[in-house]
């Protein structure tokens, strides 16, 4: 066998398999938070009626009921990073199914006027790569089914109007969060909207004007990941081997090595940076796990936090910045005080049956570090 051919056989069978990183849970509960003025929960990827979603959504609720016994009055906002209804968004033809999986969304959020819901929209919301009329049609209809089933409960869909946005809502003083549509950014469809060289110019103000808030960016897509979408696929397990060869080459537009990803990443990163105000985070869903991964440059948010396990789960490699990953179904909470902010992330633990906090940490934008990585497997804590 020659050199040449050993060496390409080695490099199939050192990416057979996607890499997923084997971090060690924390133990117990975090320490209740002292004086809260906000809570933020981050739950993507949610639209697939699944057991993993039921103990998701299970868990969430819980949550939610906790934090209001013992912090009552305190808002909370939940937020739906996309991918609300696998597979093909919201289908008139197909409402009774569709709008379903919805409802089991909405119905996790604790009817009360200190709980409030965003569901953002994905690309499976945009109807999966179908034309810009049919994903349109798509967002109009989950936009009005939220409406019709909401009941008391305080929900909206943002960006509305099938426009990216940014839209931006203050959830407590000084602490703001930011709402994109990424997919449409990814499309750009001109001509509507304004363009996207309107979206850019206005999240750049819309910075400016916040300079020395707490920002939190919530998008479908992420700016970086350990999972799949980031290039994280093993040679078979995610389909058939030109599938693996298509993500490494950047051949769709969910991939961050495509193109049109690589675009839109370039230009949201000179919109932080001309604007001279650093996001402390960017929520994500997309790929379907729980990472928290801190990123570094002042064009780029101080973390990057992916919550897209609800209702499915991949494999998340530990990468540059990766404080922590998991495969398993989850969710994340941020808890805002005036002094600062804690992150705890919610995992599905097959021991307890149940999601539990697995992962905790004060997150600062900063340049000393605050949130340091979690032990792997085979460190001793």
């Amino acid at each position: 066998m020659s050199s040449k051919t050993t060496s390409i056989l080695a490099v199939l069978l050192l990416g057979a398999c996607a890499s997923d990183a084997a971090y060690l849970p924390m133990i117990g509960a975090p320490a209740p938070i002292r004086a809260p003025v906000a809570a933020l929960y981050l739950v993507g990827d949610g639209g697939l009626d699944s057991p993993g979603r039921d103990a998701v959504l299970t868990g969430l609720r819980s949550d939610l009921e906790r934090h209001l016994e013992i912090h009552p009055g305190v808002p909370a906002l939940v937020v739906f990073l996309g991918d609300n209804i696998y597979d093909w968004g919201a289908r008139e033809g197909y409402r009774e199914e569709d709008q379903a999986l919805l409802a089991a969304q909405v119905e996790a959020l604790v009817d009360t006027s200190a709980v409030r819901g965003v569901f953002l929209p994905g690309n499976h919301d945009w109807a999966k790569g179908a034309s810009y009329e049919r994903g349109t049609t798509a967002l109009e209809l989950q936009q009005a089914w939220l409406e019709e089933i909401q009941g008391s409960r305080e929900v909206g869909f943002l960006p509305g109007d099938e426009c990216p946005g940014p839209d931006v809502l203050r959830i407590a003083d000084g602490i703001h969060v930011f709402f994109m549509d990424t997919e449409w950014l990814l499309r750009s469809p001109e001509g509507t909207c304004g363009g996207s060289d309107r979206f850019y110019r206005k999240l750049e103000e819309r910075l400016g004007e916040l300079r020395g808030s707490r920002i939190v960016f919530t998008t479908h897509h992420p700016m970086v990941t350990g999972g799949p979408h980031g290039g994280n696929v093993g040679l078979f397990e995610n389909g058939p081997f030109v599938y693996y060869l298509a993500v490494q080459a950047g051949l769709s537009s969910q991939d961050l090595m495509s193109g049109r990803y690589s675009s839109m990443l370039e230009r949201l990163e000179k919109a932080i940076g001309d604007s001279g105000t650093r996001p402390l985070a960017m929520a994500s869903g997309h790929d379907h796990s729980l990472q928290v991964i801190r990123m570094s440059g002042p064009h780029r948010p101080r973390y990057q936090l992916v919550s897209g396990s609800a209702s499915k789960s991949s494999p998340a490699a530990r990468i540059e910045g990766t404080r922590f990953a998991s495969s398993s179904h989850g969710f994340m909470r941020l808890d805002f005080t005036p002094e600062g902010t804690r992150l705890v992330v919610f995992a599905l633990r097959a021991e307890a049956d149940a999601v539990v906090p697995v992962f905790t940490c004060p997150l600062s934008n900063e340049e000393t570090e605050t949130c340091h990585e979690a032990p792997l497997v085979g460190e001793e804590r």
